[in-house]
């Protein structure tokens, strides 16, 4: 297994107490969380949020609850069909020597030996979980336009790290229900994910990012000229993750996953 960082991070506050609900929808886990003054989504506008390899764990479940109180429904779903990465994975460096970090317990060193990656993302290959957004999508856009008294809803994509490369795919197709998306530090994409948008896309990505390179490189040939509004960011002093599962104790990192989800909501409001 090679270094790689980018599955590091800080997990959820454990005495965070989720201000949604779990459920299933088209045979997938999601988290739904809602504006708890219902005249702040007064427009309907819905987030579908496409997250990291780690699911329906409770730093998603909180950013998902930041964008409800800034008056988004926000829907997590879980693509990975309960076989998401444990939060203690974004302790250890996959390719270090597990036994040095002393800062683990024992049985938090055996759930990590467990985990076999090659043989993780093998059942998680981009194909399969993009069949399984093909299902979802339908009936996610379905239940969000129940209500024939208001107007149709908008749909806004988020998509970080492992769900940024699905969330291209969507803003490459010309649905009526999605406004704009949303993607920072995506991981695994391909140049063939960000040709033919049809949907405006703002990327955020991390200065310190395996992935970054070859990202800036392969945005900056495809999306001028793409015929659709884009925005492409890097957040000086960041790394990989820093959007998702900041460690909100520093404050570099702290202020720049703020202006991470500020610039986001203005990304929303504008389109």
């Amino acid at each position: 297994m090679t270094t790689c960082y980018c599955f590091k991070g800080t997990s959820g506050d454990p005495a965070y107490e989720p201000q949604g609900s779990l459920s299933t929808l088209a045979g997938l886990p999601i988290y739904r969380s809602t504006p708890q003054d219902k005249d702040t989504n007064s427009n309907r506008e819905t987030i579908l949020y496409l997250p990291d390899g780690f699911g329906l764990a409770k730093h998603n479940q909180k950013l998902a609850d930041k964008y409800a109180q800034s008056g988004y429904e926000t829907v997590v779903v879980d693509y990975f069909e309960g076989d998401a990465l444990p939060d203690t994975f974004m302790l250890y460096t996959p390719g270090t020597d597990l036994d040095a970090y002393e800062n683990l317990t024992s049985e938090q060193k055996e759930t990590i030996r467990k985990i076999d990656m090659p043989s993780w993302l093998e059942r998680h290959t981009p194909a399969h979980i993009s069949s399984l957004i093909d299902k979802f999508f339908p009936e996610f856009c379905s239940i969000t336009a129940e209500d024939k008294e208001r107007p149709r809803p908008k749909i806004h994509i988020l998509g970080h790290c492992f769900g940024g490369k699905h969330a291209f795919k969507l803003a490459q197709l010309d649905h009526e229900n999605i406004g704009s998306i949303l993607v920072f530090h995506p991981s695994f994409l391909e140049p063939s994910d960000i040709k033919n948008l049809k949907k405006p896309v703002l990327v955020g990505c991390a200065e310190t990012d395996v992935f970054t390179p070859d990202l800036i490189q392969t945005v900056l040939n495809y999306l001028p000229g793409c015929g659709t509004a884009w925005k492409f960011l890097v957040y000086g002093g960041t790394q990989h993750g820093f959007a998702t599962r900041p460690d909100l104790g520093n404050e570099l990192t702290a202020k720049m996953f703020q202006q991470a989800f500020d610039d986001g909501l203005q990304w929303l409001r504008a389109n």
